[in-house]
C-alpha cells in the first residue's frame, strides 16, 4: 500500500508537469487543439489505471502520453532511475535507451541520460558496456566527468582490478582532490600484491606513491614500516616510528611489536617512544598506556607499575585497564586470596574478548580486527580504533 501511495504521488506529479508543460505549448502557439486530443485520452487512461491500482500500467500510459523534449527529459529519466530502484532494470534501461537515442536533447541531458544508463547497465553486471560509456563520459569536458569516474572507478575496485583503479583515480584526483585517501589505499593494494609476489622494489614503489598523493596515510606508513625492518634500513624504520607517534598515536599499537623489536637491538629508547605519545593532548590508547607500563615494571618495580596504570585507569576507566591492574596485584597479595583474584581475571578477560576494538566512524559497524575498508558501508580509512569506557 505504501509502494501505491508513492507511486500515486509520482504519477500525479508527472501528471502536473504534463500539464504545465502542455499549457505552456498551448500559450505560445506549439498545440493548436487543447482539447480533446490523443494525449488527453492516454493522460484519462493513465488515471483510470492509477485508480483501480494498476500503477506500473498507469506509468506505462503516461510515459506514452509524455512526449520527448528538452523539458521533459528529467521526468523521464526520473521514470528509468524509479524503475532501477524497484529492480526493474531492463525497463528502467529501455527507458534511457530511447532518451538517447532523441537528436533534440541537448549536451548536457545527453550526458545525464547516458550516465544513468551505465548506471542502468552496472545494476545489472553488464560491465563491459557500463565501462564503454563511463569512460566517455570521463574523458570529455562534460561537467559530469567526475561522477562518471567515481562510478568507473568503483567498477574497477569492486572487481578488484587495482591498477586499473588507481590509473581512473589519477584523473579522478583532478576533480576531486579528496580522493586522495582512496587513491592511497589502492596503491597499497597494490603492494600488497607486490608482497605476495615477493616484489620488494614494486612494493617501495606503490607505498611511496601512496605517501606521495595522502602523507597521511597510516596504512601506507605501517607498511613501509615493515619493509624497512625487513631490508634493515634502521634510520628509515626510526623515522617511520616516529612519524606515527606524531600523525596517527590511536595506531601506534599496531606498531608498538616492531617498535620492541627495535628497543631489543638497542636502535631505540621504547619508554622515550611511549612518554612522547602519552605526553599528546588527545588520549592515547590503552594499549600505549599498558605497554609503558610493563616498561615501568621492568625498570621500577610492581609498585611504581601500579601506581602509574592507576592513574591512568581513573582518567580513561576500561575494563582493559582494570585487568591489568589485577594482573599487578597478585604480588601484593597474601596467597589465600590469589584464587578469587583468578576468578575475576577471567571474568574480566572474558568480557574483554566480547568488547569491539575497532568502530566504523560512517556507519557503526564494530569488530576486533582492523579492516583499512569497512566490511559493511565499504567507506575507506573509516574504521578507527575505539578507546574509552567500553574497551580494551
Amino acid at each position: 500500500m505504501q509502494e501505491l501511495l508513492f507511486l500515486g504521488l509520482f504519477v500525479v506529479a508527472l501528471a502536473i508537469g504534463w500539464f504545465l508543460g502542455r499549457r505552456e505549448a498551448i500559450k505560445v502557439g506549439f498545440m493548436l487543439q487543447p482539447h480533446g486530443s490523443a494525449i488527453d485520452r492516454q493522460y484519462f487512461i493513465g488515471l483510470n489505471y492509477l485508480l483501480n491500482e494498476q500503477p506500473d500500467e498507469a506509468i506505462e500510459t503516461f510515459i506514452r502520453a509524455l512526449e520527448v523534449n528538452p523539458e521533459t527529459v528529467e521526468t523521464h529519466i526520473a521514470i528509468g532511475k524509479l524503475f532501477c530502484q524497484r529492480g526493474d532494470v531492463e525497463r528502467a534501461i529501455k527507458v534511457h535507451q530511447n532518451l538517447l537515442a532523441r537528436p533534440n536533447l541537448t549536451t548536457q541531458q545527453a550526458d545525464r541520460v547516458q550516465l544513468e544508463l551505465a548506471r542502468d547497465y552496472l545494476a545489472v553486471g553488464m560491465h563491459n558496456r557500463a565501462e564503454r560509456l563511463l569512460e566517455e563520459l570521463g574523458s570529455s569536458s562534460s561537467s559530469l566527468r567526475g561522477e562518471a569516474l567515481g562510478d568507473l572507478v568503483t567498477v574497477y575496485e569492486q572487481q578488484r582490478d587495482w591498477l586499473q583503479a588507481t590509473e581512473i583515480g589519477l584523473r579522478l584526483l583532478r576533480e576531486r582532490p579528496d580522493f586522495a585517501v582512496i587513491q592511497a589505499h589502492y596503491y597499497c593494494e597494490l603492494a600488497e600484491e607486490a608482497i605476495r609476489d615477493r616484489d620488494i622494489n614494486r612494493v617501495q614503489v606503490h607505498l611511496q606513491a601512496a605517501l606521495k598523493v595522502d602523507p597521511a596515510s597510516t596504512r601506507a606508513m605501517l607498511m613501509l614500516a615493515d619493509l624497512e625492518e625487513r631490508q634493515g634500513h634502521t634510520r628509515a624504520l626510526l623515522k617511520l616510528l616516529q612519524r606515527v607517534a606524531l600523525e596517527s598515536p590511536d595506531f601506534v599499537p599496531q606498531i608498538l611489536p616492531l617498535a620492541k623489536r627495535c628497543a631489543d637491538n638497542g636502535d631505540l629508547d621504547l619508554a622515550a617512544y611511549l612518554d612522547k605519545v602519552l605526553e599528546r593532548p588527545e588520549p592515547p590508547m590503552l594499549q600505549t598506556v599498558l605497554a609503558r607500563s610493563e616498561q615501568i615494571e621492568q625498570q621500577e618495580g610492581v609498585t611504581s607499575a601500579q601506581r602509574f596504570l592507576l592513574a591512568w585507569v581513573q582518567q580513561q576507566p576500561s575494563i582493559g585497564g582494570t585487568l591489568g591492574l589485577l594482573k599487578l596485584q597478585p604480588h601484593a597479595v597474601v596467597q589465600a586470596e590469589e584464587a578469587g583474584m583468578q576468578v575475576l581475571e577471567q571474568l574480566l578477560e572474558s568480557l574483554q574478548q566480547q568488547r569491539p576494538l575497532y568502530r566504523c566512524e560512517s556507519c557503526g559497524f564494530a569488530g576486533q580486527k582492523l579492516y583499512w575498508q569497512c566490511p559493511s558501508c565499504h567507506g575507506w580509512s573509516t574504521i578507527r580504533p575505539l578507546k574509552g569506557y567500553e574497551v580494551v
